[in-house]
């Protein structure tokens, strides 16, 4: 009897992606040797022959994620010379399963081997294929698809990421942050998840005009004042410097009909921001020019005039089209959006209470929060959004 279902053996780089996987199996009631899983049991021993025994003895199955960082680093290179060795006495018996995150060679993993590349099967591909393997998934051979248990939902009531804009670049960061302070003089520090986060902070010293920054439930146009980069044990930790330009994005331009005020055209916003409720209705195809010139005006109270962001669609659908395959850091980067998404369109002024909750590809959204107050006697106009977003619309 093995004491791990599944090892999984990658490189410190690849770490964001390999504990989505893990996650997953273990939510499918998978026993996974994952090294975050196991610090208590990794405190204290030599690593060099305790991983030698997990990799070797312990797991009936052990994937290993390949990458030009895995063939490059000593302690893969034991972890996979330990599941060479049980796969050699076992004759193969296809007990080291390969992923891919590049082309990179590994020694002593054959071209003709059965390989999984990230690339297209993402962390959800990756594990149904893996619960396939450890028969933990009833396959409709027939029909091609496979079903693998339920996980419970994924929830965020709040997120851990900053929202990091380059204007003049295009580039949208949503680095975690460590530490921070909030007030004319912004202070985030950032401890990069990988080269690419690091690469594109060091980047951003030279467009500091044009910025927007979010973090928590504060929002800003800001100027970045400074970038420092400093290594701590070996890692690379960011300490940026913004000053705060434009932190109150409310819209006293409003305009609403006879029939609609401008708080309900607000809340339309809101329910189209989350749900992608209300969208435009600009179909002329019927020849009624009339129908078309009231359906233009009505998009544009919905948008708000001149909004700082105007609101097209819910900015879940392409955010998930992006980072589907890594369902908590999807989760993070969709909450801080959506704060973003809240005020830079003039929907809310202050918002309360805001969850997502993530199964498979649909979101549920309960979300509070009220609009600037327009009259010192007159208590701000509240709007309250719950329901369920399907994201492969």
């Amino acid at each position: 009897m093995f004491e791990y279902d599944i090892a999984l053996s990658f490189a410190g780089e690849q770490r964001k992606q390999v504990e989505e996987i893990a996650q997953c199996l273990v939510a499918a009631g998978v026993e996974v040797f994952y090294d975050n899983f196991s610090k208590a049991q990794l405190w204290g021993n030599d690593l060099y022959q305790h991983l030698s025994a997990v990799y070797q003895k312990k797991a009936r199955f052990c994937i290993i994620f390949i990458s030009k960082e895995y063939a490059e680093k000593a302690w893969t290179n034991h972890e996979l010379k330990a599941a060479q060795a049980r796969a050699f006495r076992e004759k193969g018996a296809g007990y080291i399963l390969p992923v891919r995150f590049d082309n990179t060679e590994v020694a002593g993993i054959l071209p003709t081997t059965g390989f999984l590349d990230f690339r297209t099967e993402g962390a959800a591909g990756i594990c149904a294929a893996a619960l396939e393997k450890l028969g933990k998934v009833n396959v409709a051979r027939s029909a091609g698809t496979s079903s693998a248990p339920a996980a419970d939902p994924l929830h965020c009531d709040s997120s851990p990421r900053a929202l990091i804009l380059s204007k003049e670049l295009g580039v949208t960061l949503f680095p975690i942050i460590s530490e921070s302070s909030w007030a004319e003089v912004i202070d985030l520090s950032v401890e990069p998840e990988d080269k690419e986060t690091d690469s594109v902070l060091t980047k951003f010293r030279a467009q500091k005009r044009g910025m927007l920054v979010a973090y928590g439930l504060d929002v800003a146009e800001a100027e970045l004042l400074s970038a420092v980069r400093s290594t701590v044990r070996g890692a690379a930790l960011w300490k940026l410097q913004f000053k705060a330009q434009k932190m109150d994005f409310r819209n006293d331009m409003e305009m609403g009909t006879s029939g609609t005020s401008t708080d309900q055209f607000a809340e339309m916003r809101v329910r189209r921001l989350l749900l992608n409720e209300h969208l435009p209705q600009l179909d002329n195809s019927d020849g009624d020019n009339l129908a078309l010139m009231n359906n233009l005006m009505r998009e544009n109270l919905i948008q708000g005039l001149n909004p700082t962001i105007a609101v097209k669609e819910s900015l879940f659908l392409d955010l998930f089209r992006q980072l589907g395959s890594l369902p908590r850091s999807f989760l993070e980067s969709a909450w801080i959006s959506a704060v973003v998404g809240l005020k830079l369109s003039s929907a809310v002024e202050h918002i309360d209470y805001l969850r997502l909750a993530l199964a498979g590809t649909s979101l549920s959204i309960q979300f509070s929060g009220h609009r600037h107050r327009r009259y010192s006697n007159v208590a701000p106009y509240r709007i309250e959004v719950s329901g369920q977003l399907s994201l492969t619309q």
